[in-house]
C-alpha cells in the first residue's frame, strides 16, 4: 500500500502554514503528492511548481503532476472559490452537446486542444516531472448512459469526412437516441475514444509517464476505451472511478456497494501496478472523516495499493489527516493481509455488451449486498472466470452474451432481463438447463427480503465459493488462493450473518462501517477504525 494525495501547489508555498501541512501529510502515512500544473489550458506559473515540488522532496515526498486536460463542465473543482478560473482559452471551443447547447467550461477535444496537451507535458517534463495523471474530465460524455462527444458542425463534419457518412447533429441525435443503428453507434463512440486517446499518446513523451482518472463506470460511450489505451500506451496509469464523495450519498449501503462495483470493473482490464484509487470529498467537507477512511479500507479491498486522496483545490483539514493517522496502522494491516492475494469473482453480474449499445450505466448492487463474491462484467469478459452469471437489469442478450451462456454452471435471469430477451430466453430454456429465471426484478436499492429471496435462490448450487447464507449488507470478497475472505459492513450500526463456506457455516458479527477477514475455518480477525457517528 502506498498512500498518497492530490493537491494544488499553492499551500506548498505559504511559509505561514507549510510546515504543518507536511507534518500532517507525513503523519498521515502520505508516501506521494501529485500537484496540478495545468488548468484548463492554462499553464501554472513553472517556477512556483518547481518550488513546491523542491519543498516536498525536501521532506522526503515523491512528487508527480495532475492535469486539467479539457476543463470541467461547471466549477467542479471547489464551490468554495468563486474566483477560480475555469474559461477555456480563445483558440479552443466548447463541446457542444447533442441538443445544440453549449457546454461551458469544457473544451471539445481538437487539434490544438491536443497540442497544447502535449506542449505542457513537455514543459512538466522539462520541471522535473515524470508522471502527469490527466484528470477525470478527460471524457467526451458526462455521468450517465448516453452516448455523447461533442456535436458541433466542425465534429460532425470531421465524423463524417473519418467514416464516410452524410450526418447532421439532428439526424445523430435520432441514433443515439432511439439506438437503432447500431453501425452509426459504433462509429461516433469510436471517433470519440480515438480524440480521448489521443490526449492520452500526446502526454506520452520521453521522460514522462501518463495516466488518465477514468469517471466512475466510465465507458466507451463517454470516450474512454481503457484496452485500447493499454494497447497503445502500455505504461499508463489508471484511476479507477468511484463517484460518491459526500456523505449524502455515500452513507447509502447501495452507494457503498455500487463503488466496490465499479471499481472492481475497472480492475478487470488494468494491471494492478498501474491502478490508483479515488477517494475523495466534494464539496469540501461534505463526506466525514471515518468515511474517508472507509474509502481507503475498500480500495485495499479491492486490491489497490496505490490509495489517492483527492479534495480539489482545496486543502484536507487536520482532522482528515489525524484520522487517516489514526487509522494507519488498521490499513497496514489490512493491506498485509491481503496483499499479493488475487481477488476471485466466480460470480458475474452481466453488465452489457460494449458501451456503444449505451445499455443501463449502474448495474444494481443486489448481489453484492447479499454477500456474493460478485464482480460487474461485459460480454467481452465473461465466462473465463465464472460459474454463476447473474442477468439483472436492461441488458440485451447479444451474440457475444449468448457464447457465454454454456459456460456457467448456472445463469439467473431477473424479470427485467427476462421481459427484455423474451423470445430468445424462451428459445434457450428449451434447450439450456442452467437456466433459471427469477421470479422479481432487482432493485437498484433492494430491500431486505428481496435480499433474502436471492440467497435463497442461490443456496441449492453446489458451490465452493464462500458467501452470505443469513444477512444482509455485508459485502464479501474471496481470497481463494489465500483460503480466506474479506467480509465489511456497509452499515452504520452492527451486523450479522452467516457465512456458507462448503458444507460449512461460520456466524459473524460486525462492528459498525468494520471490515473483517474469515478463513475457512471459521476464525474472524477484526480492522476497525474509530468512527464518528
Amino acid at each position: 500500500m502506498k498512500l498518497q494525495y492530490s493537491m494544488a501547489h499553492e499551500p506548498l508555498l505559504d511559509t505561514s502554514t507549510r510546515d504543518d501541512l507536511i507534518a500532517n501529510i507525513k503523519n498521515a502515512g502520505i508516501e506521494k503528492i501529485w500537484i496540478a500544473g495545468f488548468f484548463s489550458g492554462k499553464m501554472v506559473d513553472l517556477e512556483e511548481l518547481k518550488q513546491a515540488k523542491a519543498f516536498a522532496e525536501l521532506h522526503g515526498l515523491e512528487v508527480g503532476a495532475v492535469t486539467i486536460p479539457i476543463g470541467h463542465p461547471g466549477n467542479a473543482l471547489n464551490p468554495d472559490d468563486p474566483d477560480l478560473d475555469l474559461e477555456i482559452p480563445k483558440h479552443w471551443h466548447y463541446r457542444v452537446d447533442i441538443q445544440g447547447e453549449t457546454v461551458y467550461y469544457c473544451g471539445a477535444i481538437d487539434k490544438c486542444l491536443i497540442e497544447d496537451n502535449g506542449k505542457a507535458a513537455m514543459l512538466l517534463r522539462d520541471a522535473g516531472f515524470k508522471e502527469v495523471f490527466l484528470d477525470d474530465d478527460l471524457r467526451a460524455g458526462n455521468f450517465n448512459e448516453f452516448i455523447e462527444g461533442c456535436y458541433c458542425d466542425a465534429c460532425v463534419a470531421e465524423f463524417n469526412r473519418t467514416y464516410d457518412r452524410q450526418e447532421t447533429r439532428e439526424s445523430l441525435l435520432v441514433e443515439m437516441t432511439q439506438k437503432n443503428n447500431t453501425a452509426i453507434m459504433k462509429d461516433w463512440v469510436a471517433f470519440q475514444c480515438v480524440k480521448v486517446t489521443d490526449v492520452v499518446k500526446a502526454t506520452d513523451i520521453e521522460g514522462v509517464q501518463p495516466g488518465i482518472m477514468v469517471m466512475h463506470f466510465g465507458d466507451e460511450r463517454h470516450g474512454i476505451d481503457i484496452p485500447s489505451i493499454r494497447e497503445q500506451i502500455p505504461d499508463t496509469l489508471f484511476r479507477v472511478g468511484e463517484y460518491q464523495f459526500n456523505d449524502t450519498r455515500f452513507t447509502a449501503p447501495h452507494a457503498k456497494a455500487e463503488e466496490l462495483l465499479g471499481i472492481l470493473y475497472h480492475l478487470s482490464f488494468i494491471d494492478k501496478k498501474f491502478a490508483y484509487s479515488e477517494s475523495t470529498i466534494f464539496p469540501p467537507r461534505s463526506l466525514k472523516e471515518h468515511n474517508l477512511v472507509y474509502k481507503a479500507k475498500l480500495a485495499i479491498t479491492a486490491g489497490i495499493e496505490n490509495v489517492l486522496f483527492m479534495s480539489g483545490t482545496w486543502v484536507l483539514d487536520a482532522s482528515y489527516w489525524h484520522a487517516i493517522a489514526d487509522a494507519l496502522p488498521v490499513l497496514r494491516a489490512l493491506d498485509q493481509a491481503t496483499a499479493d492475494v488475487p481477488r476471485a469473482f466466480p460470480v458475474h453480474l452481466a453488465y452489457g455488451t460494449h458501451g456503444a449499445f449505451a445499455e443501463a450505466f449502474v448495474p444494481t448492487s443486489l448481489p453484492l449486498l447479499a454477500g456474493l463474491p460478485v464482480k460487474a462484467v461485459r460480454a467481452d469478459q465473461g465466462g473465463v472466470d465464472g460459474e454463476l452469471l447473474l442477468f439483472f437489469g436492461d441488458y440485451r442478450l447479444s451474440e457475444q452474451w449468448l457464447a457465454q451462456l454454456p459456460s456457467y454452471k448456472q445463469v439467473v435471469f431477473d424479470q427485467a432481463a427476462a421481459i427484455k430477451n423474451k423470445d430468445l430466453l424462451e428459445k434457450l430454456q428449451l434447450a439450456a438447463t442452467n437456466i433459471v429465471v427469477w421470479d422479481q426484478q432487482a432493485a437498484a436499492r433492494p430491500s431486505a427480503a428481496q435480499l433474502s429471496s436471492l440467497q435463497r435462490l442461490v443456496a441449492p448450487g453446489s458451490w465452493d465459493f464462500p458467501r452470505l447464507a443469513e444477512g444482509n449488507q455485508i459485502g464479501l470478497v474471496w481470497l481463494k488462493d489465500g483460503g480466506k475472505c474479506i467480509l465489511f459492513n456497509l452499515l452504520e450500526t452492527e451486523n450479522r450473518g452467516i457465512v456458507q463456506w462448503d458444507d460449512r457455516q461460520y456466524p459473524v458479527q460486525l462492528a459498525p462501517l468494520s471490515f473483517a477477514i474469515v478463513d475457512d475455518a471459521g476464525i474472524l480477525t477484526t480492522y476497525d477504525t474509530a468512527i464518528a457517528l
